[in-house]
């Protein structure tokens, strides 16, 4: 009969999430003190405003995370993992990898249940709060197409997954790193073509006031900015925002009609040099090369588990109990590892921000552009610490300010 260990490496992924959890926790509910100098840029109200609506968005955030890992490690170590596998194999009829397929559907829906109120939750916040102008018509509308997208892909890749398991039982990771780094180089491609669009609708930017702005950028940056296009983001959402995407071949800027409609020129310019500095230092490609290193580390831990945790009778195939594993691994190790993840994401922002100085040859159209969309998306400007190194992609209002203040215009 197989069975799931619990080990002391899972102890270590449980106790980090736990201290990690205890202290958000802890500086969503007590944040501490504002330091003066935040009170030369923003009012006492716009700061209260914005702690309360991210003490609202953090609570959602931590509790959805504590309330999945504690189903998974419950399932997990409880042997319900083990006992879900036998009712599936009773559905199959003995049928190996229909069993897999039928245990992934349930373990998919119970997840996706789970996850679901908290989603509504924070949907019904950005509505409350006037950052959300969708439906629930709408809303649903992309919760059914995004599932079904999770659905097909997923279901693909459990299926692949457990003939690598059975067929390399020692050295599955190193194939399945092989097979993720291809399929992540290959999105590039796919996403802005087949799934973006699904959701959003894409326009090259026709205003000529921005072409010159970019035709300058571009100039000052000392590359070619050849796609820079426009989103529809405003049937959705009053926050504005860009980002840019892709490398070689499929790098583009994306610019939110939001943005183009609520900011003035200055600040619009301020977010292409911002992008054109994320172009400049090739970052999508950068976090990719990152991201694949720690994909690999990640897989080899994972195996580690799977050999050490699972006990399963001899010349038994993999029992499809261990995708629950596979579950709780993914979901302690991305949260776990949050803080280097962000903080890397941090250091490409601060990065682009001071390119987009040099880029304008001015400073103050980037703090203007600081200060503007922290009131109007009411970002909290001076975080606890802690928050901000856990969870902040982006360095806070603030320290981005103190950067571009201490930057050298040339």
């Amino acid at each position: 009969m197989a069975f799931i260990k619990f080990n002391k490496l899972w102890l270590i992924f449980i106790l980090m999430a736990a201290i990690f959890s205890a202290l958000y926790l802890y500086y969503t509910l007590f944040p501490g003190n504002i330091h003066h100098e935040v009170y030369k840029y923003f009012s006492p109200a716009e700061i209260s405003q914005a702690q309360k609506y991210h003490k609202i968005n953090r609570l959602i955030y931590i509790t959805s995370f504590l309330t999945k890992a504690t189903f998974l490690l419950w399932f997990v170590f409880g042997n319900n993992a083990i006992k879900l596998s036998y009712y599936t194999e009773k559905l199959a009829l003995g049928k190996y990898y229909v069993n897999v397929f039928l245990y992934f559907i349930a373990l998919w829906v119970i997840l996706r249940l789970i996850s679901l109120p908290f989603s509504l939750l924070s949907h019904s916040v950005q509505v409350e709060w006037g950052f959300s102008v969708q439906t629930m018509v709408s809303w649903w509308s992309d919760y059914f197409k995004s599932a079904a997208l999770d659905f097909v892909f997923s279901s693909m890749g459990v299926l692949l997954l457990f003939v690598a398991l059975n067929k390399w039982p020692n050295n599955w990771w190193v194939s399945a790193a092989v097979f993720l780094t291809i399929i992540m180089f290959v999105q590039i491609y796919v996403y802005p073509t087949f799934i973006a669009p699904l959701f959003n609708k894409f326009t090259p930017i026709k205003d000529q006031k921005i072409i010159n702005m970019v035709k300058e950028i571009s100039k000052n940056a000392g590359i070619k900015i050849d796609k820079i296009q426009e989103m529809d983001a405003s049937k959705r959402t009053t926050l504005a925002n860009a980002y840019f995407y892709g490398f070689g071949k499929t790098s583009r800027i994306v610019l939110y009609d939001t943005l183009l409609k609520n900011y003035p020129e200055d600040e619009i310019k301020a977010v292409i040099a911002h992008e054109a500095g994320h172009w400049k230092e090739n970052h999508v490609l950068k976090s990719m090369l990152i991201g694949i290193v720690g994909l690999v580390i990640g897989l080899y831990f994972l195996n580690i588990l799977i050999h050490s945790s699972l006990f399963l009778p001899y010349g038994k195939r993999m029992t499809p109990a261990v995708l629950a594993m596979i579950y709780l691994f993914i979901l302690l190790i991305n949260f776990d590892t949050t803080p280097i993840q962000n903080y890397i994401s941090r250091q490409m922002e601060k990065q682009a921000d001071l390119l987009s100085v040099e880029y304008l040859h001015d400073k103050k159209p980037v703090i203007k552009l600081q200060i503007d969309l922290a009131k109007k998306s009411l970002l909290d400007v001076a975080p606890p610490p802690f928050i901000e190194w856990f969870s902040y992609s982006h360095p806070s209002t603030m320290h981005r300010i103190k950067l571009v203040e201490k930057a050298n215009v040339k």
